[in-house]
């Protein structure tokens, strides 16, 4: 999925569908280096692994590699 599909994925309500007591949103940053940094986000289906940049300031994703969770047990 490119960057557009994404952003009009996320416009169009992605992601609205769980309901708000069951949204899983756990964010964490596995590495900071002067103005880049990796951040690890897990979410209710899919797991994001993003490369952040500081510019002008304020932090801008670069990079977001991502999977989908398996919907099942896992084999």
């Amino acid at each position: 999925m490119g960057a557009s599909a994404l952003t009009e994925a996320v416009r169009a309500g992605g992601g609205k569908s769980s309901p708000p007591d069951k949204r899983q949103k756990d964010v964490t940053i596995l590495d900071v280096f002067g103005n880049v940094a990796t951040v690890k986000a897990v979410m209710n289906d899919w797991i994001d692994y993003m490369h952040v940049a500081k510019f002008d300031g304020q932090w801008r994703i670069v990079n977001v590699l991502w999977e989908m969770k398996p919907k099942g047990p896992r084999q």
